[in-house]
């Protein structure tokens, strides 16, 4: 995958437009947009921005990893766990499981902000 490619991947598992993202990083629509397009490629200012902001390595975003994340997950057994139950489901269901686990997070950060995020 390109790094625009992966970029409009984040945006839509996360119900982002390019505005809200140019918006919340101060970064012009149409420079967003190239990104997005891969006729253009970000500073490493905007680079580690991005990252941060998907919260997602910056390997991740460039195409050197395929894992997209950041912190290290061999310390934390919740990642660990979905990770081991994700990889003994057949093709069909990892599908399923990833489908809703996007329904999750658009649960989650439509949230009220009443429950505390883990």
């Amino acid at each position: 995958m390109t790094f625009g490619e992966r970029l409009k991947q984040l945006m839509d598992d996360r119900n982002l437009s390019q505005r809200q993202i140019s918006k919340e990083l101060n970064i012009a629509v149409t420079t967003l947009n190239g990104y997005a397009n891969d006729y253009r490629e970000p500073d490493f200012l905007t680079l580690t921005s991005l990252a941060h902001y998907f919260n997602v390595s910056a390997d991740y975003l460039l195409g050197i990893s395929t894992v997209p994340l950041m912190s290290d997950i061999s310390g934390n057994h919740d990642v660990q766990r979905l990770l081991y139950f994700y990889q003994c489901l057949s093709p069909e269901m990892r599908s399923l499981l990833i489908e809703q686990a996007k329904l999750l997070l658009q649960f989650d950060s439509s949230s009220d902000g009443s429950s505390e995020k883990k």
